[in-house]
């Protein structure tokens, strides 16, 4: 009798675990697709993260680049300004540049050369000049 159950268990033992090994592989399966299809959605999260991020630096650096080019053109401005302002004074005061060329006359090495300028614009040169 002990044989009998012993076959018994066997023909129903033996059916049941090749089902549930059968499951398992199926589940196996199923889990597999699931897991990667997860994966992907990461994935794809990870990737739109980064363009965001991207998006987000090459902003920043427009927005720099613009506050940058504004700055420039202020300073530029303010130049052009001076520029027109002391341009316009000293046109206005000439005495006030040749009292400058006294002044810096008189504080110069009596060892400096000076270049004087011709009609032409060109330097007289040294060809007469005296060495001691």
């Amino acid at each position: 009798m002990e044989t009998l159950s012993i076959i018994k268990l066997v023909a129903i033992g033996v059916p049941i675990l090749i089902a549930f090994i059968w499951g398992l592989c199926a589940l196996g399966q199923v889990y597999g697709v699931w897991s990667a299809h997860k994966s992907g959605q990461a994935d794809l999260a990870q990737a739109q993260n980064d363009q965001q991020i991207q998006v987000a630096a090459a902003r920043g650096r427009l927005m720099a680049a613009e506050l940058n080019k504004q700055a420039e053109i202020i300073d530029a401005e303010a130049i052009a300004k001076s520029v027109e302002i002391i341009g316009k004074a000293l046109h206005e005061n000439t005495g006030y540049l040749q009292w400058k060329w006294i002044h810096m006359m008189e504080e110069r090495d009596s060892g400096d050369t000076i270049y004087v300028p011709t009609e032409a614009g060109l330097p007289i040169l040294e060809a007469g000049r005296r060495r001691e």
